[in-house]
């Protein structure tokens, strides 16, 4: 069971609608996943559950005991969303444990003696947690083994981002528990150069610890949890749905023995998935000691032409060749960070086997590449 704690100390940052959908989504692939509702808010609950007011029990009996002071575990607080998809419901109530609990030995493990009594029944458990590092953050960060920082562009989050990471290391050296957290860029608009460059700072200084997924801004996102129900669930043509989609397809890569993608409808083309070849007919592009190989399958294609940031997005004159339906081209690369895109038929496509995207100033998504320096030295 992998345990996800969605936490960042600053508010409206998209920890509630992160949780509400990547959890949505992850449900959708036929993972079993509980989202734990730890902010006093209720954010997560309404999100979700259009009667959540109508709920029982909530995560304070789980902390403070049911009526009488009879024990709660989390089993009698969890509801059922959706096929997959179960939550434990927080209300207001919660706010008042830290002061309940105050001088109690062994407090902040609360949440993960809860939680080992649900470890069979869920293959994800995501936690959104509350605007602050108190004792309920720190609850959740002691139950998960995995962190995601929700971070929208601004000067103060990038500071803050700072500050929550050596949360992290005090965690460690205090407890012994170690998280394994990533960044994810939230409310992005690209729109100004300020934008762009905090973004291009956090992977300065955060290399390996930042989701390739960039979250653009959608009213519709909003407007989903308004309804109680999830992007997934609500609009599946905005930009949302693909990026919530896109953060799920990295979150599940980590998993061992995650299936390669199946055939995927591009323009009206028939994409293939990577077969288990050494070298895939189509698919990712494949990166040797000597270049780099991109592939595509689009048999009914006229033309297919490659263009990125390391050809000054031309087109012209990085025309791919067709061999047995499979377009190809190598082209040598060094180490770094590339975008790219394909262009079949005179329409721009992002790479459909290739989850890692981002915005682009001119719109659509950009394909994102990554050479490692060991790679091909």
């Amino acid at each position: 069971m992998r345990t996800i704690a969605v936490v960042n100390q600053k508010g409206g940052c998209g920890k509630t609608i992160t949780s509400i959908n990547l959890s949505a989504f992850l449900a959708r692939e036929q993972r079993r996943v509980l989202l734990i509702d730890m902010d006093p808010q209720g954010h997560a609950t309404l999100g979700l559950l259009t009667d959540a007011a109508a709920s029982p029990l909530t995560m304070y009996e789980v902390f403070v005991g049911g009526p009488g002071g009879h024990p709660t575990v989390l089993r009698d607080v969890i509801r059922p969303v959706r096929d997959n998809l179960d939550i434990a419901s927080a209300d207001v109530r919660l706010s008042a444990i830290p002061e309940r609990l105050a001088g109690l030995a062994g407090r902040e493990n609360i949440l993960s003696h809860a939680m080992a009594g649900i470890r069979d029944r869920y293959d994800y458990v995501i936690v959104d947690c509350p605007p602050n590092v108190g004792l309920l953050t720190f609850n959740a960060l002691k139950a998960c083994t995995e962190a995601i920082v929700p971070m929208d562009p601004s000067f103060f989050s990038l500071h803050g981002i700072g500050k929550l990471l050596e949360t992290f290391e005090v965690l460690e050296k205090e407890t012994g528990h170690e998280i394994a957290a990533r960044v994810l860029v939230t409310l992005y608009s690209g729109r100004s150069p300020f934008v762009k460059a905090v973004v291009d700072e956090l992977r300065l200084h955060l290399a390996g610890r930042y989701f390739e997924t960039v979250v653009r801004y959608s009213v519709k996102l909003a407007e989903a949890a308004s309804h109680g129900i999830p992007i997934a669930d609500y609009c599946t043509h905005c930009v949302g749905f693909e990026d919530y989609r896109a953060l799920a397809a990295e979150v599940l890569v980590q998993e061992v023995g995650w299936p390669k993608p199946e055939r995927i409808a591009v323009n009206g083309h028939a994409i293939a998935a990577p077969g288990d070849d050494a070298v895939p007919l189509a698919g990712m592009p494949t990166v040797t000691s000597r270049d780099v190989m991109f592939t595509l399958e689009a048999s009914d294609a006229e033309s297919v032409q490659l263009a990125g940031d390391f050809n000054g997005w031309t087109p012209d004159g990085s025309e791919m060749e067709l061999t047995d339906g499979v377009w190809k081209k190598v082209v040598k690369l060094p180490p770094g960070r590339y975008r790219y895109r394909y262009v079949i038929d005179g329409r721009w496509q992002s790479d459909p086997l290739n989850a890692v995207v981002e915005p682009s100033a001119y719109g659509g998504d950009d394909s994102i590449l990554v050479v490692n320096e060991e790679v091909i030295t």
